[in-house]
């Protein structure tokens, strides 16, 4: 039953290509110079979907579009969730945005972890700086589906102590 809702969710519901307006909830700062976005569908919709692994498109008007894994909890449809990096034009933009603000969105593309295969079986997730972020809808998953694995073990690096990405997220897993 999982792996079908997993894989029910890894094909989206309309065309990926075809770019959603978003309004900006929050802009959370993590750890210098990466934030969290939070976003809802300006159309209403409460419904995106997708599976832990797919990433976005986000546009910034009159700035350009960058690539960024999905950050949130894929059974948290409401809220679209992206932990950024600033390290460009566009980045930098994203993280000057304020709530109400709009983006556009395309997606979500790219495969999904094959989460299904892991089942009964023990788990060793190893992400080190920023690197967690699109890693976090995976532990989301498998915490709420936590019967259907053996042990979970999570590694997680920074440079410093105050590069520790979600720390207090990491301190509850």
């Amino acid at each position: 039953m999982e792996q079908s809702a997993i894989q029910a969710r890894s094909e989206p519901v309309a065309d990926p290509m075809t770019p959603h307006l978003y309004r900006v909830q929050q802009v959370k700062p993590e750890i210098e110079g990466t934030f969290t976005l939070d976003l809802e569908a300006l159309d209403g919709n409460t419904e995106f979907a997708f599976a832990p692994g797919q990433f976005n498109m986000l546009y910034q008007f009159g700035v350009g579009e960058v690539p960024i894994s999905i950050s949130g909890d894929p059974s948290v449809t409401s809220t679209l969730t992206h932990t950024v990096r600033a390290v460009g034009t566009v980045t930098d933009s994203l993280q000057q945005l304020k709530p109400g603000a709009v983006v556009g969105i395309r997606g979500p593309f790219g495969t999904s972890w094959p989460v299904a295969l892991a089942d009964g079986a023990d788990l060793v997730i190893v992400a080190g700086g920023i690197g967690l972020a699109p890693l976090r809808p995976l532990i989301y998953h498998i915490l709420a589906n936590r019967r259907r694995f053996g042990s979970i073990c999570i590694f997680y690096g920074a440079r410093t102590p105050d590069e520790i990405l979600f720390r207090t997220q990491l301190e509850h897993w």
